[in-house]
């Protein structure tokens, strides 16, 4: 799965951090960045702000490494105080 995610022209991978991950996730992710940094196009999304990844990731070494290498040649785009899209649902009292 890594060599076929690694070979992508272009990965989209949504909501990262969402979810809590196992050591051996946080490896997997970690080899898979490093096999796309500067070969392939990776499109990140997440709530999180890049000093928040390391609640996630567990390891602040791994962290440091791999936001530098996604941001490295890359264009961040901070979304924070923009405007949802989604249609905002009123309940019934």
């Amino acid at each position: 799965m890594l060599k076929e995610y690694s070979s992508v022209d272009c990965l989209l991978i949504d909501e990262i951090g969402y979810a809590e991950i196992e050591p051996v996730q946080v490896g997997l992710f970690f080899a898979l960045m490093q096999n796309r940094h500067k070969k392939k196009s990776t499109l990140l999304t997440s709530n999180l702000g890049f000093g928040d990844w390391k609640s996630f990731l567990k390891n602040e070494h791994l962290t440091a490494a791999l936001i530098d290498r996604l941001t490295e040649n890359s264009y961040v785009f901070n979304m924070r105080h923009c405007v949802g899209l989604r249609p905002k649902l009123t309940l019934p009292v």
